[in-house]
């Protein structure tokens, strides 16, 4: 079992204006100049959970995005191609896929593991799976976790990115995690079921669910699987769809927003391909 120390939440929806460079300029300007939007969007979401907290330089950071700084290669598509020009040299050092992440090890101080995961499709299970088996396994006492996408213009580029055929609403969003392997003044505990099931085994697995508790599904899940899954757990759906728009990480929305607005133990489900995995997340007494 690992826990939930801090969290932090950063969502905007395809409708709201997200100004993230002044927002982070307020925090630190001497970091502006050789970041970009996406580097910026993580640091400001790390920062909504950590603040000025001092970790220690040992802390474990694991990032994860759906498409990763995929603002940064369409400058060098244009640089190279439209332009007929070399890429500009903070483009090109920024395109590099863990580059966000020294950013945040830098402002943190930190030297410890520097981990980052861009996949479609189950991306914040399996980094949050890699963390937890870390620190179960007592090779890392702390870790920083963050999942972070940026809403790219067009909506339709973004789409075909993902993968997605339908015209959902997009946004995008930095949310994050501090997690321990300590209990002690922890908001939830928090566990990735290692477990990849198809539908007919996660129905069995939320019928053995005992205590009183909440459901919640992923993005990606159709809402014909929804229904029929539903009908097998005996606790009520957490509703957070009004908030947040389709992004890759949002997960990680969802799992916080739950940890600072809910009560009691949240299954979340979520699924890529008709496989699913469930995180169940509890949360503990505060004083």
């Amino acid at each position: 079992m690992i826990y939930v120390h801090k969290v932090g939440l950063l969502n905007s929806k395809s409708d709201e204006t997200l100004d993230v460079k002044s927002s982070w300029k307020a925090i630190s300007p001497k970091m502006i100049r050789r970041t970009d939007r996406y580097i910026q969007l993580s640091l400001l979401g790390a920062y909504e959970a950590v603040g000025e907290m001092e970790l220690d330089p040992s802390t474990a950071l694991y990032m994860a995005s759906g498409q990763g700084n995929l603002a940064v290669f369409k400058r060098l598509r244009d640089q190279r191609y439209i332009h007929k020009q070399p890429p500009k040299p903070v483009d090109f050092i920024n395109s590099l896929s863990n580059t966000s992440g020294f950013y945040v090890a830098q402002f943190f101080g930190l030297h410890g593991k520097n981990l980052n995961v861009s996949r479609h499709g189950l991306v914040i299970e399996n980094i949050l799976l890699l963390a937890q088996t870390d620190l179960e396994l007592g090779r890392e006492s702390v870790a920083l976790l963050g999942g972070v996408d940026e809403l790219q213009e067009p909506a339709a580029f973004t789409r075909r990115t993902l993968g997605i055929c339908d015209e959902r609403a997009l946004g995008e969003g930095s949310n994050w995690m501090l997690l321990r392997s300590e209990e002690n003044n922890a908001l939830a505990s928090i566990e990735v079921i290692k477990q990849d099931m198809d539908i007919s085994t996660l129905q069995k697995y939320l019928e053995d669910v005992s205590t009183p508790a909440q459901i919640a599904f992923g993005q990606r899940c159709e809402e014909v699987a929804v229904a029929e899954i539903i009908s097998h757990f005996k606790g009520e759906r957490f509703a957070y769809e009004s908030l947040c728009n389709f992004y890759e990480t949002s997960t990680l929305f969802i799992l916080n927003h739950f940890i600072q607005t809910g009560s009691g133990t949240l299954y979340y489900v979520n699924s890529f391909e008709n496989r699913y995995r469930v995180i169940k997340v509890t949360n503990l007494p505060r004083f």
